[in-house]
């Protein structure tokens, strides 16, 4: 479960970074729809990661071991 937390951190950092990257090169996109863009962005990543942790779960606790 440990491994799994630690890959979704780096899953969710790595794709705010990525889109950090891709909105600086944008000109036309200012203020307001940049936060918009990021925060539609954060609330997909962080629902796929509370999808992976309970699927994660439930199969550790059924005694399936999934990243050995």
């Amino acid at each position: 479960m440990i491994e799994l937390v630690m890959v979704l951190t780096v899953f969710t950092y790595g794709s705010n970074f990525i889109l950090y990257m891709t909105l600086r090169t944008k000109e036309k996109i200012q203020g307001i729809e940049k936060l918009s863009i990021f925060f539609g962005v954060n609330m997909t990543v962080l629902l796929l990661d509370g999808i992976f942790l309970f699927i994660g779960k439930v199969l550790s606790d059924s005694g399936i071991t999934v990243l050995e």
